[in-house]
């Protein structure tokens, strides 16, 4: 069966691996940049024409959109593609707040078509093999998760560093946590610029009784990606500096307990063996087989809200903590 032809719309600091992954697949039609020597030098690169936002629209010949662009742009380019009969992929976060995501979501159900959100760690090979030994209960109970995105980064003016790098984390914790959030708050720190935060740190608790936590940063002296899940009968560490087949390690740990006293016994680590595929790879074949079958994206409109709910529900906290 012949690929799905999409456009890609934005070839900037992001846009232009999806652009390099969808012709790598086949797939690439066209692409679009508000910046004419950026659309020109792609369009050179990959031999595809470069097409406005109209002109693809209107071009039956392209079944599906990739939209790589500024959040603010999100809600409406959505809406223009479904309204035009395109499959819709947009990248995180879905919209830069609930209404717009339900304006997305209300135009998804009038035009049905293909939609995906970009929530790269859905398509991590350590991300589905932590999934499948969760169902195995491989660390017993669920107790805890702990994700840490730190970094010296590239300091954004648009969107702090809640918007611009919790979605992946909290997409990822949706996925291991499928309960109902109990509580959530955050603190944040402004370092640089008043109204943006440099540095959050987000503490939740699901039902029962599961906590999380997350803490992402601009303003880290190195680079740190981790993820800890512990468990009552040990944890899992996935460090996502390492390569795919390095970054995944089992600990079995065991508490006992000795009267009063809870005792840990110290495990060493075990390597867990995960797919070697680039995560992009496997996100863009997944959006082009759902083109193909028609099914449902694994992250699809609802998830995507799912995790602009827990942003704004953290930004709410954020925003409190801060005029405290």
């Amino acid at each position: 069966m012949n690929s799905p032809k999409i456009a890609v719309i934005g070839c900037g600091y992001w846009g232009k691996n999806l652009v390099r992954n969808f012709y790598q697949l086949g797939a690439l039609a066209a692409i679009c940049d508000p910046i004419e020597s950026v659309a020109k030098k792609f369009a050179d690169l990959y031999q595809v024409p470069a097409k406005s936002w109209e002109e693809i629209l209107h071009d039956a010949t392209i079944q599906g959109v990739v939209l790589s662009v500024p959040v603010p742009l999100h809600a409406r380019l959505c809406c223009e593609a479904l309204q035009a009969r395109k499959d819709v992929y947009v990248e995180k976060p879905l919209a830069g707040s609930e209404e717009e995501g339900e304006h997305i979501q209300r135009t998804l159900e009038a035009f049905p078509q293909v939609f995906m959100v970009g929530h790269l760690f859905q398509y991590h090979p350590a991300v589905n093999k932590i999934a499948e030994l969760l169902s195995k209960h491989i660390i017993g109970k669920l107790k805890y998760v702990r994700s840490n995105r730190w970094n010296l980064g590239k300091i954004r003016s648009e969107e702090n560093v809640l918007w611009s790098l919790a979605p992946h984390d909290f997409s990822t914790i949706l996925r291991f946590i499928p309960s109902k959030l109990r509580s959530l708050s955050a603190y944040g720190q402004y370092c640089f610029q008043d109204s943006i935060a440099d540095r959050v740190d987000v503490q939740m608790v699901f039902e029962p009784d599961i906590h999380a936590e997350v803490s992402v940063s601009w303003v880290h002296p190195f680079k740190e990606r981790k993820l800890v899940l512990g468990g009552t009968e040990g944890m899992l560490v996935w460090d996502d500096t390492l390569p795919n087949n390095e970054c995944l390690k089992l600990y079995r740990h065991v508490y006992s307990r000795k009267g009063k006293t809870i005792v840990v016994e110290k495990a060493e680590p075990e390597p867990v063996a995960c797919s070697t595929i680039e995560p992009l790879q496997a996100e863009c074949q997944h959006f082009l087989e759902c083109m193909q079958t028609r099914e449902t994206p694994r992250t699809d409109i609802r998830e995507g809200m799912a995790v602009v709910h827990l942003l704004q529900q953290a930004q709410m906290s954020l925003d409190h903590h801060c005029h405290e």
